[in-house]
C-alpha cells in the first residue's frame, strides 16, 4: 500500500469498508471531542453526499454516546444536524476516525453505494495500469506523515520569516500562505486558491476531501518584486527575472509556489491559480510529467475558469491566433519542446479549451498520461483521434483550416 497515491489509496482502502466494523459511538465521542470548533476534512453520508471542510460545532450525546453531529458547512452560516447513523465516514487531520457500512436500501443509499463501487473499480484499474507500465504512484501518506510534512513546511517558513520579518502566515485546509500583502487584500486571492483546488478535483473525478498535496501546498507571496527575487535566490537557488511567480515541484512531492503581487489584481489572482495548478497536476496520481503545452494550457484555462475577471488569457489567445493565421503553424516544436514560447501560451490554452469541450474525455486523456501512456496513445484512447487529426480539427475550429504542427 505504500506505493499507492495519496488520492488513490484512501479510496482503494474503502473497498474493505463492507468488512470493517463501525466505530463505536462512545469511542467516536472521544475521537471527535478534540475537533469541536475546528475544521474536519470531510463527513460522508450513506447517500454519497460529502460535507467537505465543515466546522464541527458540537457533538450531541445521548446516554454517553455520540448521537448527532452539528456541522457548519464551509461557506455557510446555518448549522446542519446529522444523526450519527447516516454518517459512514469522518476524516479529521487526514485520519479516518469513523467508518461504517452504508445502511438502508433507499434509492439514495443504493445510488451512493453503486457510485462508490464504480469509483473504487476505476481506481483499482488505474493502479493496475500504472503497475503494468512500471509507473510508481505517489506513496500513500499516513495522517502522521501529512502532519510531519506540514511541520517541515512551517519550519521552512520560520527560516524565511527571519529574512522577511513582515511575512504573516495563515492556513487553509489545503494551503499555507506566507505573505506581506495586507490580510484584507489577500483574502480573495486565498479564496481563489481553494476554488482552483476544488475545480481540479471535480475535473479529475477526485472526491473532494481526499488528500492531494504532501501535507499542504506552501504559497509565499510578496508585495514587491525585489523581495520575490531575493527569496528565489536565497531559498530556492533560482535567479528569477521577468516572471511574477514560479511553482517549485520537488521530486519528493513537496510543492512551494512563490510570487509577487504587482499592480494588476486580476492578473495576480490568475497567476496564483496558474502556478498552483502546476503543483496540483504534479501531485495527481504519479510524478509522470505532462507535456509542456498541456501543462501550461491547463494552467491558463483553469485560470480563466477561477478568475474570469482577468483578461490575460484572451489577450494571449488573440496574439496566438494572429500568429497561426499568419504562419499557418503552431510554431517551432509546440508539441514537444520543454518550454513553449510566449506566443504559444495562447495556443496551449485555446487547444485545451477545444479538448475540454468534453470534460470526461479530457480528464481521461490527462489521466492516461499520468498513468504513463505516451501523449498520442492517450489521445487515441480517449478521443479516438491521432494527434495530427486533432491539430486539423482545432485549426478548422479557430479559422485556420490548414494549420500544421
Amino acid at each position: 500500500m505504500r506505493r499507492l497515491t495519496g488520492i488513490v489509496a484512501v479510496l482503494v482502502a474503502a473497498i474493505c469498508l463492507g468488512t470493517s466494523a463501525a466505530t463505536r459511538a462512545d469511542e467516536l465521542t472521544d475521537k471527535l471531542r478534540p475537533h469541536v470548533g475546528a475544521t474536519l476534512d470531510l463527513v460522508e453520508l450513506g447517500t454519497g453526499k460529502r460535507f467537505v471542510r465543515p466546522t464541527l460545532e458540537n457533538v450531541v450525546e445521548k446516554e454517553g454516546r455520540a448521537a448527532v453531529l452539528r456541522l457548519r458547512p464551509e461557506g455557510e452560516r446555518a448549522v446542519t444536524s446529522l444523526p450519527i447513523g447516516v454518517v459512514v465516514k469522518i476524516v479529521a487531520g487526514r485520519e479516518t476516525i469513523h467508518e461504517a457500512e452504508v445502511k438502508g436500501k433507499g434509492t439514495a443509499q443504493v445510488k451512493g453505494k453503486k457510485a462508490k463501487e464504480a469509483y473504487e473499480k476505476k481506481v483499482a484499474e488505474s493502479l493496475a495500469r500504472m503497475q503494468a507500465g512500471g509507473v510508481r504512484p505517489w506513496p500513500t501518506l499516513s495522517a502522521a506523515e501529512h502532519a510531519a510534512e506540514v511541520e517541515n513546511l512551517k519550519t521552512f517558513v520560520a527560516a524565511v520569516k527571519e529574512a522577511f520579518p513582515n511575512l504573516q502566515v495563515t492556513e487553509t485546509h489545503e494551503f499555507i500562505v506566507a505573505t506581506d500583502i495586507p490580510a484584507g487584500q489577500m483574502a480573495p486571492y486565498v479564496a481563489s486558491l481553494d476554488a482552483m483546488h476544488d475545480f481540479l478535483c471535480d475535473l479529475y473525478g477526485i472526491p473532494r476531501g481526499e488528500p492531494v498535496w504532501k501535507g499542504k501546498c506552501l504559497v509565499v507571496a510578496f508585495l514587491h518584486e525585489q523581495d520575490f527575487q531575493a527569496f528565489e535566490a536565497r531559498f530556492m537557488k533560482v535567479r528569477m527575472q521577468g516572471a511574477h511567480g514560479l511553482c517549485h515541484q520537488s521530486s519528493d512531492g513537496r510543492v512551494i509556489m512563490a510570487c509577487y503581487r504587482g499592480d494588476d489584481a486580476p492578473a495576480f489572482a490568475h497567476m496564483l491559480v496558474h502556478e498552483t495548478s502546476h503543483g496540483f497536476n504534479h501531485r495527481w496520481m504519479s510524478p509522470e510529467r505532462l507535456p509542456n503545452w498541456l501543462n501550461e494550457g491547463i494552467a491558463e484555462w483553469v485560470g480563466t475558469k477561477v478568475v474570469p475577471g482577468s483578461n490575460q488569457v484572451p489577450l494571449k489567445e488573440a496574439q496566438a491566433l494572429e500568429f497561426m493565421q499568419r504562419t499557418g503553424t503552431l510554431g517551432p516544436e509546440f508539441l514537444t519542446r520543454q518550454n513553449i514560447d510566449t506566443v504559444q501560451y495562447g495556443m496551449a490554452s485555446s487547444l485545451v479549451k477545444f479538448l475540454a469541450r468534453d470534460l470526461k474525455k479530457f480528464a481521461t486523456f490527462v489521466q492516461g498520461i499520468k498513468e504513463g501512456m505516451p501523449v498520442e496513445e492517450s489521445l487515441q484512447a480517449s478521443y479516438k483521434v491521432a494527434l495530427a487529426d486533432l491539430i486539423k480539427a482545432y485549426g478548422a475550429a479557430i479559422g485556420v483550416p490548414q494549420l500544421k504542427p
